[in-house]
């Protein structure tokens, strides 16, 4: 049965709960996060038609998206890594990271929990998937959106993810910091000896994308950008693409 590879829901209480997003849940209030994209969520989708679409969202943290999404009408399947293998860290030698692997393990759990937190305050109806992304299964469906939200700048393998995404729905959903710097279909790696970014991959070009992406059999695609705001005070630039198979394939 499918729904045997979807995860039950869990009572959580919220003091095991870290939220990356700034929310305001129905009986409890404004809870606390590093980003608050309240108001610029449609910005932050590239206004992409959600009403009546089955939404595949991958890296849902804290649920704010998931519960944004459902409430403009959509039906969402999201996809979470699951506790082992668990956070794809970058590789620094191991005596440098042992101990920030284990805070950062920990940070994880309680992120999950606060997706269930979340789910259940807003009592929502999406339905939670622990795998590997780059991987996804066939019986998680079809989806008419699939949505990669500041995700895969944390990710190994970014490209096998929008991949993996593209097998399994027609308009794919990439959000992520834009660096203008990068001209052309390039990325670049982000970690450094002196940074120690331990969970932080990549810095992409937009055309690193909307070429795969063609490659991929989703040619046309929409650029736009928006300035979204961190909790430390400061406000970052991002580039969303939304792109679409063509609905005439003769």
């Amino acid at each position: 049965m499918l729904e045997s590879i979807f995860v039950q829901p869990r009572e959580v209480a919220q003091a095991d709960c870290d939220f990356y997003h700034v929310m305001d849940l129905p009986g409890v209030g404004q809870v606390g996060g590093q980003w608050d994209l309240r108001g610029r969520v449609g910005d932050y989708l590239g206004h992409v038609d959600l009403d009546g679409r089955r939404v595949l969202e991958i890296g849902p943290a804290s649920g704010f998206l998931t519960c944004e999404m459902e409430h403009a009408g959509a039906e969402v399947v999201a996809v979470e890594v699951p506790d082992d293998p668990g956070w794809d860290f970058v590789p620094y030698p191991d005596h440098q990271v042992a101990s920030i692997q284990a805070a950062r393990r920990e940070h994880m759990r309680r992120i999950k929990n606060s997706f269930w937190f979340t789910h259940k305050a807003c009592r929502l109806g999406a339905r939670l998937y622990y795998g590997d992304a780059t991987a996804l299964p066939a019986s998680l469906g079809r989806f008419d959106v699939a949505v990669m939200a500041a995700v895969l700048l944390h990710t190994k393998h970014p490209l096998a993810i929008v991949e993996s995404c593209s097998r399994l729905a027609d308009t794919l959903v990439i959000t992520d910091f834009y660096h203008k710097a990068l001209k052309g279909p390039v990325c670049e790696l982000h970690p450094t000896v002196e940074n120690r970014a331990y969970d932080t991959w990549w810095n992409f070009g937009c055309e690193f994308f909307t070429r795969f992406l063609a490659v991929r059999g989703l040619p046309e695609h929409k650029v736009t950008f928006h300035r979204q705001t961190h909790m430390s005070g400061g406000e970052f630039e991002f580039f969303t693409i939304v792109a679409r198979r063509p609905t005439d394939r003769s």
